[in-house]
């Protein structure tokens, strides 16, 4: 009996220190170059930056931070030493690695012990290869530099990588400008990862905030589903390779130029306009598909499931294409991926763009004149 209370005490005992032990999360590491100099630990609130801990470093410029708390939400943290930072993310109880050379502290470093860390190190190197190429007003303009990050935006379902990319700044100033419309683009793109997989997080609301000030300042934000005024002239290269749903891919280049007329249709199904849209879209099918008509319709639900289920329901091409997935297409056909106001291209025979259509009831007039 005496041994069996022996046995539990020493398991409990066990229990509490390996509860003790997963507690916090820990960043750790090594700068070179800068034995015995101060570091500082800091944290932030909405981009309010404040300093959590301060640490000496070792003569052999080892560090150690243990954190009293788990992380509740995905968080990023940095590093600062002297007026440069190390920017770093945290999920819950991991250790971060950190190696930096105080030379060059904010370039050239690593961090491990989190998935998304590379990926911010390599939005760090790509910002910080721009800004020695072109100087910090030239990145800030770098749309080669842009464009590699909106892929990375597009393709997060982390959250934690677009929230980063988005909030970034080059020399005081915002990478991404609110009055720049693609920018703009993007942050929505960035809200709706977040509205999507991590609607509970205080930094959903907080994106989309920051997108709706962008749009009134940009004077694009309407009371009722948004018409993007800027307008497309020619077909654009964007890829329109998506899938219906039975998993079938289907490509617009198939489609389109091939001696007949083409409807390029982008929708949201749970848009409040969606009705009108499927209704006039119909009436153009029953009326013109004798004549080789063919519609095209990419869906950008929040929702694949629901997308699926109101799929079924259409005669034409109907495929799928997340609102956070393949944005250079949104992009370059200027479609609002966040109120979803339907939007047509009528096409040629020949391919070439004829009409840009918003109003459903003038598309039997862009469709007479392409034919």
């Amino acid at each position: 009996m005496k041994l069996h209370s022996i046995i539990i005490a020493a398991a409990a005992a066990l229990a509490l220190a390996s509860c003790s032990d997963r507690k916090g999360w820990t960043v750790e590491g090594n700068v070179a170059g800068a034995p015995d100099s101060t570091l500082y630990v800091e944290a932030s609130t909405f981009n309010n930056w404040r300093a959590i801990d301060t640490l000496k470093l070792s003569g052999s410029g080892d560090f150690k931070f243990r954190a009293k708390e788990a992380a509740e939400i995905p968080s990023i943290y940095r590093l600062r030493f002297g007026d440069k930072y190390i920017y770093f993310p945290v999920d819950s109880i991991e250790t971060v690695t950190i190696q930096a050379n105080a030379k060059h502290f904010d370039q050239g470093f690593t961090v491990s012990g989190n998935a998304t860390a590379p990926m911010m190190a390599m939005v760090d190197s790509l910002v910080s290869a721009s800004v020695a190429k072109n100087g910090a007003q030239g990145a800030l303009r770098d749309q080669e530099l842009k464009n590699r990050l909106n892929v990375l935006v597009n393709q997060d379902s982390t959250c934690l990588l677009s929230y980063y990319i988005v909030g970034k700044t080059v020399g005081a100033q915002p990478l991404y400008d609110y009055r720049n419309r693609h920018d703009v683009r993007v942050m929505a793109n960035a809200a709706n990862n977040y509205l999507r997989f991590r609607p509970n997080d205080p930094r959903a609301k907080e994106l989309e905030q920051r997108w709706i000030a962008a749009r009134r300042a940009n004077g694009t934000l309407a009371s009722r589903p948004v018409e993007v005024q800027a307008e497309v002239s020619a077909r654009p290269t964007a890829d329109l390779a998506r899938f219906d749903r039975n998993g079938k891919k289907h490509n617009f280049d198939d489609v389109v130029g091939h001696g007949h007329v083409t409807i390029l249709n982008f929708t949201r199904y749970d848009g409040e306009a969606s009705p009108a849209n499927t209704v006039a879209l119909k009436k153009a099918w029953d009326q013109y598909r004798a004549s080789g008509l063919q519609i095209f319709q990419v869906a950008y639900d929040p929702d694949e499931i629901s997308w699926k289920r109101s799929a079924a329901n259409m005669p034409w091409i109907a495929v799928y294409n997340a609102p956070t997935d393949n944005v250079e297409a949104l992009i370059a056909y200027n479609v609002d991926p966040i109120n979803g106001a339907p939007v047509s291209f009528v096409f040629n025979g020949q391919g070439e763009l004829i009409a840009r259509v918003v109003n459903p009831n003038e598309l039997p007039q862009a469709i007479a004149k392409a034919q």
